[in-house]
């Protein structure tokens, strides 16, 4: 490849592909993290100021869910996140009508955190996930040891190839096992695990219900990661749950990015 076109790529947003660090994804020097948040978010949420100073007293939508991640995180597993207008700063914007997404760990340019109008908290904690360095769990080399994928998923990725529709897109970009930098043992309570229950992914393919269920060691992990959620709801005892950072995902996050 060219020098220039490999620079560009670099350069380029990647989308999240990944408690694991995918390889080639690079950390926050002394885990601290510049942020931007889009003036008109900071305006819907009733902000005094430009940062997340007295976020908790703001209306609850998305400049409230991306301060109280930053948050979570900060507190969680020792991450800084700073107001700064920098070359590599997380530009926090409005997702409405695209995704709510994140980038995968530090670029020098361009990481940014999109948020839906109607996104859930979980799913703003698990994309601030991504930009400190996390990718999928259940991308990880050793997944299938862990995860069964339903046939037809298995299949879709067997056969999706170079094909360009709405499903093989999703397929190749949130289901394939992916190499790894930097792992801890497989984690079924983590953030950063998808639900077995894809069903909003493509309404129209029920089969989408249930896409994977675990093996007898995925059982055994869950079983054993599971008390540390013991004093939450029943919707946040399971497998890809969106309620609260797992020990596994902070203790990542904090060696990854040297806190």
């Amino acid at each position: 490849m060219r020098l220039w076109l490999w620079a560009l790529l670099t350069l380029l947003p990647l989308p999240a592909a990944a408690a694991a660090v995918m390889e080639g994804t690079q950390p926050w020097p002394k885990g601290e993290v510049p942020y931007r948040i889009a003036p008109s978010l900071l305006k819907a949420a009733g902000a005094a100021g430009k940062d997340c100073a007295g976020w908790t007293k703001w209306h609850q939508g998305q400049a409230f869910k991306a301060c109280k991640a930053m948050n979570e995180w900060q507190l969680s597993a020792g991450i800084r996140f700073v107001a700064a207008d920098r070359l590599d700063t997380v530009n926090i914007v409005d997702g409405t009508g695209k995704a709510t997404d994140g980038t995968l760990g530090r670029m020098p340019m361009a990481n940014r955190v999109r948020i839906e109008a109607r996104a859930s908290y979980g799913s703003v904690l698990h994309e601030f996930g991504h930009v400190l360095g996390l990718m999928h769990e259940h991308q990880r080399p050793d997944r299938d040891q862990y995860l069964k994928l339903a046939p037809f998923l298995q299949t879709d990725l067997d056969t999706c190839g170079l094909r360009i529709d709405a499903v093989c897109n999703d397929v190749r970009m949130a289901f394939p096992v992916v190499k790894v930098q930097m792992s801890s043992g497989y984690d079924p309570c983590s953030l950063m695990h998808y639900l077995a229950n894809q069903t909003p992914r493509h309404r129209d393919d029920p089969r989408w219900g249930r896409i994977f269920a675990l093996t007898a060691k995925g059982e055994k992990a869950l079983k054993l990661c599971l008390p540390q959620f013991a004093k939450l709801p029943s919707r946040c005892r399971k497998v890809g749950q969106k309620c609260t950072i797992s020990a596994d995902d902070a203790a990542i996050v904090r060696r990854f990015n040297g806190v």
